[in-house]
């Protein structure tokens, strides 16, 4: 009798990782699409740190718009709930609202997962704004529209496989394309922290970040310190080097999350490149 349960998660299990794999490339598409569409000067001029900062906050702002969708389309739907039952006033009966309603319950995890996605959005985009070569501050607007687009094929994921009553593939698929948003901009964060520590004297320096080459290598995106560092780097790596740890072993050991695995392997793969290769200088 438990022969058909086993087949059916492995079914479903595979079906997931269809999902997760078309999700994926279907962002590196449009993510390669939207990249060529972006003028290449557009960041150009953005030199100090002031500047940096600013037009952080500025894609930090656009992408908060979504908390505020989501709390009206909460509100809107709550109000024509109450409004029809006003037994299902929150001060009257807790939760039930969201209980009697498909479409608050949607729009009340669209609002929390986002703000929880946000949260950690906004605090590598800030970082990874301060470390970024001039020209490249461009992935800054990329991420941010890919993280945006996610996003909402998460919430409408959600909404249509909670009125259908089907698996919550599409939503897996929308969470994971901000997740690569985030991992992206967190990377490169990383990189530029554990290249700068601890003085972060280079991005204060305006004048090597207009000298930068201008054909393309990956050596070009992250500002790279100019002369030796006074100090050690250590601290910023073994962080990192933890968190990635952590990351690789609840993709092995819980075995719950597939989404993980993917991530895991690109993080501790990218990584232990980077350390090996020398792109990163360990000083001691």
């Amino acid at each position: 009798m438990n022969e058909p349960v086993a087949n059916d998660i492995n079914v479903n299990k595979r079906t997931l990782g269809k999902w997760i794999a078309s999700g994926w490339l279907f962002f590196f598409t449009v993510l390669f699409f939207i990249w060529w569409l972006i003028p290449q000067d557009l960041t150009a001029s953005i030199n100090s740190v002031s500047a940096r900062l600013a037009f952080a906050f500025a894609h930090i702002f656009l992408a908060s718009l979504l908390l505020f969708v989501g709390f009206l389309a909460v509100g809107a739907t709550r109000w024509q709930i109450e409004t029809k039952d006003s037994s299902a006033n929150p001060a009257n009966s807790g939760n039930r609202a969201a209980a009697i309603n498909v479409h608050n319950r949607v729009h009340a995890q669209f609002l929390s997962n986002t703000t929880e996605q946000f949260l950690m959005f906004a605090a590598a985009l800030l970082a990874a704004a301060l470390f970024l070569s001039g020209s490249y501050l461009r992935i800054i607007t990329l991420m941010t529209i890919m993280w945006i687009f996610g996003r909402f094929f998460f919430w409408g994921g959600y909404w249509y496989t909670a009125v259908k009553g089907l698996p919550t593939y599409p939503r897996a698929v929308g969470l994971g394309m901000g997740l690569l948003c985030t991992l992206s901009l967190a990377s490169i964060a990383a990189i530029g922290i554990s290249l700068n520590f601890p003085t972060f004297a280079m991005v204060y320096e305006n004048q090597a970040i207009l000298s930068q080459p201008s054909a393309f290598t990956w050596a070009n995106i992250i500002i790279w310190p100019s002369s030796v560092v006074q100090g050690s780097n250590i601290f910023p790596i073994g962080i990192v080097s933890l968190i990635i740890t952590i990351t690789a072993a609840l993709a092995v050991l819980p075995r719950l999350a597939p989404p993980v695995v993917p991530m895991a392997l690109i993080s501790v793969i990218g990584w232990l490149w980077l350390l090996f290769s020398g792109t990163i200088p360990i000083r001691f």
